[in-house]
């Protein structure tokens, strides 16, 4: 054999010899056999005793590659007859592949490539094979032709030493390969593609087509384009993909449809002669600075949002016809006003809403579905904004979890149910956002003191611990004892200052209070916190400082002589060498920087670590019978919506957490 080789440079090669999935690969060999006019495709994974992949065949019927063309397909990249031809030679039929990107991407497979060909020549069928190996992706080797005793030509790709793909065992295959060849089989119905023996047939898996001429626009530079979207709904589940195509149909790429259209699965596909081109210069995929993707998308979602308003409101005419024939329909009669017509509008949407998140919905016999509509009705009157998602979660309960929530609504009200479980999702928000503000890179950097930390925890006191209330946050230490004097129910003696040992009126951050019942009268405790940034760590300087507070209430005669524990917090990221040593001493538990039995004062030094464990470790049992894990964003949007005027303004930017 003597060696074709690639005139391109060995790392492009292996850009593009590799696939983002192992379909897509699989794909780009099948449209080569439909670009040379193959009547059938099959595509096998086949499997060894073992279980394994063995090897993956797609075997086509087409023209096969005549081998004076050989060198022209194989030996350069991007070089071959289809690059400026705009149909297939034999049937005329719109071609897919130019680029000839597909016989690389074949590597993404399995090591080892054979291209067994049979093309006719001067009326005969020739036979040969080109063989290639990722070791060597710029270079292939092929045979001499011989006459083939068969009188049928095409092209059979076998891809050997397999990859592990256990993506190519799943049956979303099917669907997968639906999507990217609906348009073209709609096209050409006489064309047939299987995929293990299943035949791809997009008719068997649609439930409506609609093609939408999309209003033309103007680039900066005056040229006018056009465009259409074909939209396919699916009786099975699919993702909601938007795709790129050519105006034959041939998808370049695809992103997420992005618009809600509960209750339908469906494939949208715009066609424009300028998406070819964007393809072409390799823009398609940067989305943000192609000129003109921005506009075609957001022409794509308007026209699919008005799409499914449409066909929201033609099922919920149909449906509603129904259930008035079963004569379980709430209302009766004409609507006598304009009002009484939009209400029952929402109702016969909320409705098909219902029906669709319902799969056995439609099974109930007429005297729950009857009673299951007034429901709605109710529903809709008193919670709309709430409608569908209270509605499913209910109507969808196991019969032994409607007992249990009847038993529990004779206990309490449903308001009381709904508060508690509030509460916790509350703060299990609350503990994810301030994980991300402490400890973030960027926000612990940029997260001040006084102005937001401090405001932030002032609301929030529960998270060192459910016995304390807030007495006084970011008050004077004389503040500080006049509250605690109040709490006792006495009146401050004295219009004198409480200063520090250097004559310093202190400033505590936070000051918490609790009641300790006694058989002789109530104990106080209070607990005083002080906060710092998270960049600034608790060193020698903030330890003296928190001293200087504590030995100030110590040696205050009006503190003297009253049943009060005084706890002292020094809280932030990090504590730094020195201060560790001093609050790790033994026969006192580590933290404690200072203790005073005999003034009942205790000093501790804490991280924010620390303290977020301890919550969540108070949390767990209520989060898990919630069955509620808070992620970056909800935990942001509660952040937001609670605390909003004191977050960094990075984070007020943002619309979820990194």
């Amino acid at each position: 054999m003597s060696p074709i080789k690639v005139e391109v440079k060995s790392d492009h090669i292996e850009s593009v010899a590799k696939a983002k999935k192992p379909i897509y690969a699989i794909a780009e060999l099948v449209w080569n056999g439909l670009d040379a006019d193959a009547k059938n495709v099959d595509v096998l994974v086949v499997d060894n005793p073992l279980g394994g992949m063995e090897e993956i065949q797609i075997i086509d019927d087409g023209l096969g590659i005549e081998y004076e063309t050989r060198v022209d397909a194989f030996g350069s990249l991007g070089g071959s007859w289809k690059r400026d031809a705009q149909r297939t030679l034999q049937e005329g039929r719109s071609i897919h592949g130019k680029t000839g990107k597909g016989r690389f991407q074949a590597f993404s497979l399995g090591e080892d490539i054979e291209w067994k060909t049979k093309c006719r020549k001067d009326g005969k069928v020739l036979e040969y094979k080109i063989e290639g190996n990722n070791k060597m992706l710029g270079v292939f080797y092929d045979s001499q032709p011989t006459v083939s005793k068969s009188s049928a030509t095409g092209t059979t790709v076998i891809i050997k030493n397999v990859h592990e793909f256990k993506s190519l065992e799943k049956k979303e295959n099917i669907q997968e390969f639906t999507e990217q060849f609906a348009l073209y089989l709609r096209q050409y119905p006489h064309v047939t593609i299987r995929f293990n023996r299943n035949k791809i047939d997009p008719s068997l898996l649609q439930n409506n087509f609609q093609q939408i001429s999309l209003r033309d626009f103007k680039l900066d530079n005056g040229r006018i384009i056009s465009s259409s979207l074909t939209i396919i709904e699916w009786i099975i589940q699919a993702e909601r993909n938007l795709y790129f195509c050519d105006e034959g149909g041939f998808a370049f790429h695809k992103v997420p449809a992005g618009i809600q259209a509960r209750g339908y699965n469906f494939t949208a596909y715009i066609k424009s002669e300028y998406i070819q081109e964007l393809h072409k210069a390799n823009l398609l995929m940067l989305e943000d600075l192609a000129p003109g993707m921005k506009e075609l998308i957001t022409l794509a979602k308007e026209s699919l949002k008005d799409h499914f308003r449409k066909r929201a409101a033609e099922d919920a005419c149909s449906l509603v016809e129904e259930w008035k024939q079963e004569e379980i329909y709430p209302y009766y009669g004409e609507p006598q006003t304009v009002i009484e017509a939009a209400e029952r509008q929402v109702f016969d949407v909320c409705a098909l809403s219902i029906n669709s998140y319902l799969p056995d919905f439609d099974k109930l016999d007429s005297k729950n579905k009857k009673f299951s509509l007034l429901l709605i009705k109710q529903a809709l009157e008193d919670s709309p904004q709430s409608l569908q998602k209270i509605l499913r979660d209910v109507l969808d309960l196991p019969i032994e979890k409607q007992q249990e929530l009847a038993e529990l609504l004779e206990k309490t009200t449903l308001t009381a149910i709904i508060n508690a479980s509030k509460t916790v999702a509350d703060r299990l928000n609350f503990i994810k956002g301030l994980e991300h503000l402490v400890f973030d890179a960027k926000s612990r950097k940029l997260l001040l003191e006084r102005t937001q930390l401090h405001r932030i925890i002032a609301e929030q006191t529960w998270i060192f611990g459910e016995e304390f209330n807030l007495s006084v946050d970011d008050q004077s230490l004389t503040e500080v004892l006049n509250k605690h004097l109040k709490l006792l129910g006495r009146e401050p003696e004295s219009k004198d200052h409480v200063l520090t040992l250097d004559d310093a009126e202190g400033i505590v951050d936070l000051m918490l209070s609790r009641t300790i019942p006694q058989t002789r009268g109530d104990e106080r405790e209070h607990l005083v916190i002080e906060l710092k940034r998270p960049s600034q760590a608790v060193d020698d300087d903030v330890a003296s400082q928190v001293k200087k507070y504590a030995f100030a209430v110590a040696d205050d005669e009006r503190f003297k002589d009253v049943k009060t524990k005084w706890i002292f917090w020094a809280i932030s990221n990090d504590i730094s060498d020195t201060v560790r040593k001093e609050a790790k001493q033994k026969n006192r538990p580590e933290g404690i920087l200072y203790e005073d039995t005999e003034s009942n004062i205790t000093i501790w030094t804490k991280t924010w670590g620390q303290v977020i464990q301890d919550c969540k470790s108070r949390l767990q049992f209520y989060q898990n019978q919630l069955q509620y894990t808070p992620d970056h964003e909800s935990a942001l949007s509660y952040l937001k919506k609670t605390h909003d005027k004191y977050l960094p303004k990075h984070l007020k930017d943002k619309e979820g957490l990194p």
